[in-house]
């Protein structure tokens, strides 16, 4: 029991004695309050900073030179304003080198979609079915050359055979003639003298039949030989349509296959001009929303490096967890040896804060935080608005711990319920969280005090006498306890003392 519950105790009893023994009525009555309904509250503290809303790390995705710096610490600045620029001269002979290659690109595919490779091979191939006709028609006029010789050939065999047979039966004639003399004495002689004459007559009608029949055979075995040069001539000329018609399926095939090539080379070289816009308006840093400017890292002149920072946001919220960026700063600044202050903002070019709107971001140890779900009422203060407090709402509990100090914690994120122009972004604050609270009866802290294992409350009686009463307590608050029962509501209870 403490020393303030053993003294109101003791003035409690010393009361009592007085108006038993029939004491002085001078002496001072006990201080006693009325047993009511009143909300008792409980919750858990922490301190922690206040968080803007919104803020974020800027800079630049590829290395430069800083060329021109628009904006300070401070400004205010609307969506799409230029913060900064960096030299882009690479950047815009990048995009002209990917335009030219469009340009080339969509050149081929023009003579890919114009080429005459289909209709140079429909004319081949009309020309060899050309050709084969021409062919045929010219081996038909030749077979048809020879079978005429050959048809006169044979025609003129059977006048040679009967002008042989006419040499052959005059030669026998004049030989018979000559060998029997005749009934005229000059006949004979004439006959005789004609025999010479007779057998040239046979021996020359007899190479005539020679030269029919072999102007027979030869008619006959050029048009064999016409017949398979003919043969030969026309399936050389198929073979050409043949080849022609390949030529054309090939040429209609794979033009479908060249002009979708021919297309998607078009499209990369377009992907490639966007890339190349994307990289030289990435030379300028634009604001992505409103803001003020809150840190700034550069000078025109400097060369900055690609930007890589990312911002570390509380749970549940579009805000930072206040102090992690510079906390990495100074984390690489110890391992290098360097003793200089943390940078404002990190590393980061640029930090664009949203200042309308504010959040709280504290830490709060495992056991306490276990209490904490969102909805909760908080209630913050801050150090640099020492004269009021503000309502706030617990929006998110970080899902894992974070070692801090060689403990656990889990950040808490509460959005503040109230608004004031000084509230700033990383003003520290201090937190409690309302993890229970009841609005049944309840008595000041100061009016019960432990007896042994029970819980006791003086009642001041309608006469004035003072009674100790059990009772059964609920939740308690910073200065107010629930009674579940031993009280009704109305009673006057002794303070002064106090639960030990």
């Amino acid at each position: 029991m403490t020393r303030r519950a053993v003294l109101a105790t003791l003035m409690a009893v010393a009361a009592l004695s007085l108006s038993a023994c029939g004491g002085s009525e001078d002496n001072a009555p006990p201080q006693t309050v009325r047993v009511e309904r009143a909300s008792v509250s409980s919750g858990v503290d922490s301190a922690g900073s206040v968080s803007a809303l919104g803020s974020t790390n800027l800079g630049f995705p590829t290395a430069g030179e800083l060329t021109s710096v628009r904006v300070k610490v401070g400004d205010k600045v609307e969506a799409g304003a230029v913060l900064a620029t960096i030299d882009d001269f690479q950047a815009r002979q990048a995009l002209k080198q990917a335009q030219a290659g469009l340009a080339g690109q969509e050149a081929q595919y023009a003579q890919t979609k114009d080429g005459t490779q289909v209709g140079g091979a429909q004319n081949s191939l009309n020309a060899a079915a050309s050709v084969v006709s021409a062919t045929k028609r010219q081996v038909d006029a030749t077979l048809k050359a020879d079978d005429a010789a050959i048809s006169a050939a044979r025609s003129a065999l059977p006048q040679a055979q009967a002008g042989y047979a006419q040499a052959v039966a005059q030669l026998q004639a004049y030989q018979t003639a000559c060998a029997s003399g005749g009934a005229y004495p000059t006949a004979p002689a004439a006959a005789c003298q004609s025999i010479p004459a007779a057998q040239y007559a046979v021996q020359s009608a007899q190479q005539g039949v020679q030269q029919a029949q072999q102007a027979l055979q030869q008619a006959q075995q050029k048009r064999s030989v016409d017949a398979a040069a003919g043969d030969l001539q026309v399936a050389s000329a198929r073979q050409g349509q043949v080849s022609a018609q390949n030529g054309l399926d090939s040429a209609s095939a794979s033009r479908p296959n060249s002009l979708d090539a021919a297309a998607a080379a078009v499209d990369n070289a377009r992907t490639q001009v966007e890339i190349a816009r994307r990289n030289l308006a990435n030379t300028t840093l634009r604001a992505p929303a409103a803001g003020t400017v809150s840190a700034l890292n550069g000078a025109v002149g400097e060369y900055l490096q690609p930007s890589s920072g990312t911002s570390a946001l509380a749970p549940g919220s579009d805000a930072t967890i206040p102090g992690a960026a510079q906390a990495a700063g100074a984390a690489a600044g110890a391992a290098g040896g360097a003793a200089s202050p943390t940078r404002p903002g990190g590393t980061q070019f640029l930090v664009l804060t949203n200042v309308a709107t504010f959040q709280v971001v504290a830490p709060f140890q495992e056991v306490d935080a276990a209490k904490i779900v969102p909805a909760q009422p908080t209630v913050i203060s801050l150090d640099a608005i020492p004269e009021r407090s503000f309502a706030g709402t617990v929006l998110s509990v970080a899902p894992s711990g974070t070692a801090i100090g060689g403990s656990i914690e889990y950040y808490v994120t509460m959005a503040l319920t109230d608004t004031d122009p000084r509230v700033r972004d990383g003003q520290s604050a201090r937190t409690t969280v309302v993890t229970a609270q009841s609005d049944r009866l309840s008595v000041p802290n100061s009016a019960l005090r432990r007896e042994g294992s029970a819980t006791v409350a003086t009642v001041q009686q309608p006469d004035g006498r003072l009674v100790p009463t059990p009772v059964t307590t609920g939740l308690v608050g910073a200065d107010r306890t629930e009674i579940l029962g031993g009280l009704a509501e109305g009673q006057q209870v002794v303070i002064g003392g106090g639960a030990s």
